[in-house]
């Protein structure tokens, strides 16, 4: 994150927001910066696990598909995946057959509708 930030002061616009997001891809620069810098042990606080993309980084088996960099400077990153990796992800994480999670979203889109 002091990388980033640091960065971010010398940025054009685009590089801004796709460092804004957590893309930064010089990862030999990052270790070299983890590798200069004590840096506590204690688990990571509320702000900075939503910080740029640090629970995506930390949590990638939650991740619906592929990464992709966009043009946009408000989004600048998007996931992009189809119905399939959506349910295989989902079902990785939990030990529901297909029919079942699709009655859960049946259940939670009538939920929905009801609010």
């Amino acid at each position: 994150m002091d990388l980033i930030r640091e960065k971010l002061a010398s940025a054009d616009d685009m590089q801004a927001a796709l460092l804004r997001n957590g893309v930064y891809y010089d990862q030999k620069t990052i270790e070299e910066r983890a590798k200069s810098k004590q840096y506590p042990q204690t688990p990571l606080s509320f702000t900075e696990l939503s910080t740029f993309n640090t629970w995506f980084v930390l949590h990638p088996e939650k991740i619906c598909g592929q990464e992709v960099i966009t043009t946009s400077k408000e989004f600048p990153v998007t996931i992009q995946g189809d119905k399939s990796k959506i349910l295989a992800t989902i079902q990785k994480q939990q030990s529901y057959s297909i029919l079942e999670m699709e009655a859960l979203a049946l259940e939670y889109e009538l939920q929905i509708n009801q609010l």
